[in-house]
């Protein structure tokens, strides 16, 4: 099967400080490739830099033969990224910002997505719904995470880039979190997932390492 993202090669280096170098893996549709180290490893640098939000010292990222940076390249429209911020209003409602990703997610690119759940199911499936019309900032934690997680659920994309995403979430999300990852790599997806542990994800079948 030919690999649709190939990352060759790549270093990052901040300031005098090398993060990480010569980082090279290939995922196909389906596969799952798991950043695993401790706070300051890198992992949260990598995951930004494979959406743009940073650069590469050396290396290339390439979407299907066409590099990631390119005007021409599709890649960024193909992808869900959930970071470390939740990439959430906080002076918005729940509803607010639900509607918001929706409409963003959906409109971000030409080719329209297949819609998974509308907005009041999502806030059902992630026990939102009774604080839709409550301000984001009065959430606790965990909550923010859910809300920040509800694109995944909103919008179909093939590629998932999430940073931490079981960070703060009970049990019973974290439960919902990875049958959905289950189905959106059964559905040829493919995501690349930053974490503390390999453990919650030994179900799966994935690639890995380990940032020191």
């Amino acid at each position: 099967m030919q690999h649709q993202l190939v990352a060759q090669q790549l270093s990052f280096k901040r300031q005098q400080s090398l993060l990480f170098e010569r980082l090279s893996f290939s995922l196909s549709a389906g596969d799952l490739f798991l950043v695993e180290g401790s706070n300051g490893s890198g992992k949260s640098t990598l995951l930004k830099a494979l959406v743009n939000l940073a650069k590469f010292t050396f290396g290339e990222v390439l979407w299907r033969d066409c590099k990631i940076d390119l005007p021409v390249s599709d890649y960024i429209s193909k992808l869900h990224y959930v970071g470390h911020a939740d990439g959430i209003k906080l002076r918005l409602t729940v509803l607010e910002n639900i509607r918001l990703l929706a409409q963003l997610t959906a409109s971000s690119h030409d080719i329209k997505q297949r819609s998974l759940l509308d907005v009041a199911s999502v806030l059902t499936l992630l026990r939102l719904n009774q604080h839709q019309s409550t301000q984001v900032h009065y959430l606790s934690q965990g909550e923010k995470r859910r809300l920040a997680l509800a694109k995944l659920f909103l919008v179909s994309k093939p590629i998932w880039i999430l940073d931490e995403p079981l960070t703060a979430l009970d049990s019973e999300t974290q439960a919902l979190f990875l049958t959905q990852l289950a189905s959106h790599l059964k559905n040829n997806g493919m995501a690349i997932i930053s974490t503390h542990h390999f453990s919650p994800f030994e179900c799966f079948a994935f690639q890995r390492i380990s940032l020191n």
